[in-house]
């Protein structure tokens, strides 16, 4: 009888399922694709990262591009207006019960450690080298000066005084000095008279302080903070704007857990407390000005005397016409023996503006008196350029006393910027609204747009014409003169520079865009290269079939060559925007007048014009210049990569 058959098991059952899928082969190519995508995205990330970056900046105020820690999204700082001025106070939150609370900083005040006389009863002198260095120490919640010091086999930890005869320190025990340790303000302290008292036999030099309640006889040993006095941010629209020699010191009101400095003002009734001290320039709008100020004589003006205008108190006269008429005058800028002056009824938009946020103010003149005019100016959602007229002056931002009932004290670094994630435009806004030497940024893009397209043309025209002749035409010595060609893509272009350039200025082409365009008429080394090599790959029997029509060489290359060679064309063109669009160095050379500036120009005009670099705006100004190179790569990418692709197939 035979023995029944056993036939090994099928493979499958011998493997679990995760055997299985790690051995399939679509798993093993889904692994391979994943590597290799993650590979190609941290690559793509070092390329894509500075643009990134760039973007996101120039969504971004000025002050948040370089924080430290970085400010990733964009984010809007809270702000809330101070009365009716265009003066914005930043907001900030603040823990309070456990909960963040909405502030606005009102102040800071500057505190001190100090020891209660009456309370401290141990003191002792120890030589100065038997102690260590002091080193801040948090005791029961109070910050003080700690010294160690080792004796009788033990380590105390004690607290200077004072100074005591010789290289010695009058010390006491910590655990003596908690008890009669205090925090008070540094100018109560400083107000108080000096004093001198003995504590265990030892004389010191200190401070009463006399109160209505008790006179406190205190030692100053420091270390002095510093805090932030806060409170609703509904306080800021109260704010009145003085000028500040009419403020005068009233001392100190006592509001809510806090102290706020208090001032009188000169004509006003009632006491007020000081925000902010600052200077103020007085502006109008740089149209009004243009349009309505003029130049006169100071023989015909009278003695000058304040006037208010629009709360603004400026200089007024009287003018006198050549026709005799007299009418009251503003004087905005003040010349040796003329002046810039407009009517009062033409000074609509005069006004007061923050020093602070006109650094980047240009020079300008009306009939030989220079004044500075301030491009890009922002109130609210409105930029303008305004003229800066009058001096500047001291001015003080106030509010009632009464208008504050809640105040407390916070220390500076528990203070978090009140900010939620918002795209900024104002930068994109206030790029295109500043004025760069006597132009606009729009003017730079029509320059380069203009570049680009004559650039072009005349790369398109001479460089198809040529790599065709190359390619197709017989004649003696082609090959040598086509290695001619190559051989001045070996020049580098400084080498050129100079006779070039001698070339044009005797032409008297220089502050022109001729220079700038003109060469590419006569054909480019690289890309007749490149078109050479394209056309060899296109088949003769096209062109054959095209001469048994009648067709002379023009047509051939207009109605076969281009139409068969768009990927080359379309690279001939990516490339001539490419160059013409980030060409710096040749119009630099060749250009001396902003109103003809490319965009590459133009940007290093609008970072150098200005004392100050303002980041948010050259950012975004950045940006613009390079979103057409950016939109042209993936309109037309397709085209590129086939014409890089095919251009060196044959020939």
């Amino acid at each position: 009888m035979a023995a029944p058959s056993t036939a090994p098991l099928a493979p499958n059952r011998l493997l679990t399922r995760w055997q299985l899928l790690r051995t399939s082969r679509r798993w093993q190519r889904g692994l391979r694709l994943t590597a290799s995508y993650i590979v190609l995205l941290i690559g793509a990330m070092f390329m894509l990262f500075p643009m990134l970056w760039m973007i996101s900046a120039s969504f971004k105020p000025g002050w948040q591009i370089f924080t430290q820690p970085p400010i990733w999204i964009p984010q809007h700082w809270e702000e809330v207006r101070a009365g009716s001025t265009n003066r914005m106070f930043p907001l900030w939150r603040v823990p309070v019960d456990g909960q963040m609370e909405t502030v606005m900083e009102l102040g800071v005040r500057r505190y001190t450690t100090v020891i209660n006389a009456d309370l401290l009863q141990q003191v002792q002198t120890v030589p100065a080298n038997a102690l260590s260095d002091a080193f801040a120490a948090a005791v029961d919640g109070l910050t003080l000066n700690v010294r160690e010091w080792f004796a009788d086999g033990e380590t105390r930890r004690v607290v200077a005084l004072a100074r005591g005869e010789g290289d010695t320190l009058i010390v006491a025990d910590v655990a003596d000095v908690r008890p009669a340790a205090q925090r008070l303000p540094l100018d109560v302290v400083n107000a108080g008279g000096r004093a001198s008292f003995e504590i265990g036999g030892i004389s010191f030099r200190g401070r009463e302080i006399v109160t209505d309640e008790a006179s406190l006889r205190v030692i100053p040993i420091g270390p002095e903070s510093q805090l932030t006095v806060v409170g609703s941010p509904e306080i800021a629209a109260a704010a009145i704007l003085v000028p500040s020699e009419r403020v005068r010191d009233a001392g100190f009101i006592d509001v809510d857990k806090t102290e706020l400095r208090l001032v009188t003002v000169d004509g006003m009734e009632g006491d007020f407390i000081p925000l902010v001290t600052e200077s103020w320039q007085p502006v109008i709008d740089e149209e009004e000005f243009n349009a309505h100020a003029f130049v006169a004589p100071r023989s015909r003006l009278s003695a000058a005397g304040p006037v208010q205008i629009n709360n603004v108190e400026v200089q007024g006269a009287t003018y006198t016409a050549e026709d005799g008429a007299s009418y009251p005058v503003i004087i905005l800028i003040s010349g040796t023996t003329q002046s810039a002056v407009i009517s009062p009824e033409h000074a609509t938009t005069l006004h007061l503006a923050q020093l602070g946020g006109l650094t980047s103010a240009r020079g300008a003149q009306i009939a030989r008196i220079p004044y500075r005019v301030q491009d890009g100016y922002s109130e609210g959602s409105t930029v303008l350029s305004v003229a800066l007229v009058g001096e500047p002056r001291q001015m003080a931002l106030i509010v009632p006393a009464w208008v504050v009932d809640e105040a407390f004290d916070v220390p500076p670094e528990a203070l978090e910027r009140a900010m939620y994630p918002r795209l900024r435009l104002d930068g994109y806004r206030e790029a295109l609204q500043t004025k760069v030497g006597e132009s606009y940024f729009t003017t730079f893009f029509r320059n380069s747009f203009v570049l680009v397209a004559l650039n072009t043309i005349g790369h398109v025209l001479s460089c198809v014409v040529v790599g065709y002749a190359f390619a197709r035409l017989r004649a003696p010595g082609k090959n040598f003169f086509f290695l001619v060609l190559l051989s001045t893509m070996m020049l580098p272009y400084p080498v050129t520079l100079v006779p070039v350039y001698e070339i044009f200025r005797d032409l008297g082409m220089v502050n022109t865009l001729w220079p700038l365009f003109l060469r590419s008429f006569f054909g480019n080394a690289f890309l007749i290269f490149m078109l050479r090599q394209f056309f060899t790959t296109i088949p003769r029997e096209l062109e054959e079939a095209a001469r048994i029509d009648g067709a002379d060489t023009l047509q051939i290359i207009r109605h076969v060559i281009v139409p068969l060679s768009k990927p080359a064309v379309a690279t001939v063109v990516i490339f001539t925007f490419w160059w013409t669009w980030n060409s710096f160095l040749e119009p630099f050379i060749y250009l001396s007048s902003p109103e003809l500036f490319p965009v590459s120009v133009g940007l290093n005009f609008f970072r150098d014009q200005y004392g100050a670099i303002f980041y948010d705006r050259l950012i975004a100004a950045s940006v613009l210049s390079m979103a057409p190179m950016i939109v042209l790569f993936f309109l037309a990418q397709r085209y590129f990569i086939e014409g890089i692709q095919l251009t060196g197939m044959k020939g």
